[in-house]
């Protein structure tokens, strides 16, 4: 966990505000370290004492805002402070040294940090500003033959840029991909449950039916309906059917394989897909999980049953995914004809239709 998350308790990385908060709190210790390293170097290597000065202010002023930030304060507020305070420093610097030893290439820092923590158009504009300011400062510093010479200074503005723009775009990319990694989790990822959800079930199951015949190898899936739920939430509420529909999902992961996948098919219903099974091992598991859900309250005094579905695609048959979905809806539609709260397995389409007949 980020070690500002101790400030801010309240912001998960699904926040939108999750890796501005970040970088906002990443330049202001990076500006931190500098002001203070580079006002000790100013007095001690380059006898510069009236820019240490100015390095000691620029570090009571960071360490403000640092204070105002931790404080919960308004981040919007926050970012314009940070940036705000970054042109400054950039500005005075770049006066202070009269525009030598490079001095203005510390200004190319600024678009980054102004983009990511505003936005395209207000980035846009600051960043012009600012550029169009050093353009103007630069043509006056040429007109007034100011050299620019190259010394120790120079030599060290260009390895403190450069450290700057290495942990400037590290941060950068680690927050690209962390933000592209839960675009992954959230677009196979069922928001209530946790679990993974139908459009990942349906992706999986084509594949993996492909590979078990290929394989020559047996696959079986779980179509799992909640009894009786529309009672659940016209007797307990809404809220406490989500809660419960949350207390299944848990124990449907806990009562799956490693290599099952187990998601939310829409509703109240359930869908597990277990690879190298038969119907006879599915059968299995679907009556521990009915054992399991029905043995034990699910939120506080709350009980529930599950009816299930079980189907077998065998390494003899050309069931498509549609077709063992469709079977395994038989077969539950079987379980509740027989009185819910329990698990049924049709092996082939005729073996439900003889089946049905003797109900």
């Amino acid at each position: 966990m980020k070690y500002w998350r101790k400030y801010h308790p309240e912001i998960n990385v699904d926040d939108p505000r999750y890796h501005q908060v970040s970088l906002i709190y990443s330049i202001l210790l990076i500006m931190l370290a500098y002001f203070s390293v580079i006002g000790v170097l100013n007095v001690t290597l380059f006898d510069a004492a009236h820019i240490a000065v100015y390095d000691f202010s620029g570090f009571a002023l960071i360490a403000g805002i640092y204070f105002y930030v931790s404080r919960g304060s308004n981040f919007t507020v926050a970012g314009w402070l940070v940036t705000g305070t970054l042109i400054f420093v950039l500005l005075a610097f770049i006066h202070l040294a009269e525009g030598r030893n490079y001095s203005l290439i510390w200004v190319t820092i600024l678009p980054p940090i102004a983009f990511f923590l505003h936005g395209p158009r207000a980035g846009a504009w600051v960043t012009g500003v600012v550029f169009a300011y050093c353009g103007w400062f630069l043509y006056e510093q040429l007109n007034r033959g100011i050299p620019g010479d190259l010394s120790l200074g120079a030599w060290l503005n260009f390895i403190e840029l450069a450290t700057a723009q290495l942990f400037l775009f590290r941060y950068y990319e680690r927050s690209r991909r962390e933000a592209y990694e839960q675009l992954q989790t959230t677009s196979v990822t069922d928001p209530l449950t946790g679990l993974y959800n139908r459009l990942h079930l349906d992706v999986n199951l084509n594949t993996l039916l492909s590979s078990s015949r290929h394989k020559g190898l047996n696959l079986s899936v779980l179509l799992i309906d909640v009894d009786h739920f529309k009672k659940i939430n016209d007797e307990y509420g809404h809220l406490m059917g989500d809660r419960v529909l949350c207390a299944i999902a848990t124990l449907l992961k806990e009562a799956v394989r490693e290599c099952d996948f187990v998601g939310r098919w829409g509703g109240e219903e359930f869908l597990v897909v277990c690879p190298e099974t038969d119907s006879k091992e599915a059968m299995t598991l679907a009556n521990r999980i009915v054992e399991s859900i029905q043995s034990q309250p699910l939120v506080e005094d709350i009980y529930a049953t599950v009816s299930i579905g079980v189907a077998e695609a065998s390494n003899n048959t050309n069931l498509t995914a549609e077709g063992v979905l469709h079977l395994a809806d038989k077969s539950l539609y079987m379980a509740k004809s027989r009185g819910r709260n329990r698990a049924i397995s049709m092996m082939s389409a005729d073996s439900f239709d003889n089946a049905l007949s003797n109900i």
